[in-house]
């Protein structure tokens, strides 16, 4: 009887873990030392080298293909997509090479569900303000690979700063400047009619758009689109 007992406790630790992996709530990705940081930065660096920016889109203006990528920075979801999921490999492939272009909305989601619409607008404002710089895509990098905990409250003054300070190249001065931008404000609005519109729920939502159309990126049940999923996808539009 013991024994079963000791069973039936390990199955719900085992379950209890796979959960918290799947939810990406519980586990903080934010770097526990300066050469953690460092090594972050360097990787999302080697990512985007070379890449043209326009404040919010990565990729090339006349890309055939543009995939428009509904987030919010402190999703869980959103991470695990951009961090481990399909992103990394639309970009190195796909928009490197000029075929796709991502157009990054903001959508509250995970932010609004823990603390309502003003830390959200306070840090997408943060992002936007580094593509003043045509470095929005190193931020919301650096946020991904950095997140904390969902309702641990780790998005301060001090977090969003110390992300900016990580971007090689990134004026600070210039960037806080814009963060006061009544436009970036704007922008963030016209996200969310513009996700209304589209009949966004979730995040992320991706979406394609081609010469042959426009299509919903499909989400796995895992909720973490796939290279597949992407390219099955932009294969259907162009």
């Amino acid at each position: 009887m013991l024994a079963g007992t000791v069973l039936v406790a390990v199955i719900v630790v085992v379950v209890a873990i796979i959960v918290s992996s799947n939810s990406g709530g519980s586990v903080s990705r934010i770097p526990k030392s300066r050469q953690a940081a460092q090594s972050v930065a360097s990787q999302v660096q080697a990512l985007l080298a070379g890449i043209p920016q326009s404040g919010s889109d990565l990729g090339a203006r006349h890309a055939p293909v543009t995939m428009t990528y509904y987030g919010d920075l402190q999703c869980p979801y959103c991470a695990a997509f951009t961090v481990e999921g399909g992103f990394p490999a639309l970009v190195a492939n796909d928009v490197r090479a000029g075929k796709v272009r991502v157009d990054y909305r903001s959508f509250c989601t995970a932010t609004c569900n823990d603390y309502g619409p003003s830390l959200f607008l306070t840090q997408q404002v943060a992002a936007y303000s580094a593509g003043h710089q045509d470095k929005f895509w190193q931020y919301a990098e650096l946020f991904y690979h950095e997140q904390g905990p969902e309702g641990s409250g780790y998005v301060t003054e001090q977090y969003l700063e110390g992300l900016a300070r990580q971007i090689a190249g990134l004026n600070l001065t210039t960037w806080q400047t814009y963060r006061k931008d009544p436009f970036l404000v704007g922008q963030v609005d016209e996200d969310a009619l513009a996700a209304k519109k589209a009949g966004v729920r979730v995040t992320p939502t991706l979406i394609m758009k081609g010469p042959r159309g426009t299509r919903l990126v499909p989400t796995p049940s895992d909720g973490i689109p796939t290279y597949s999923d992407l390219q099955q996808t932009v294969n259907q539009v162009s």
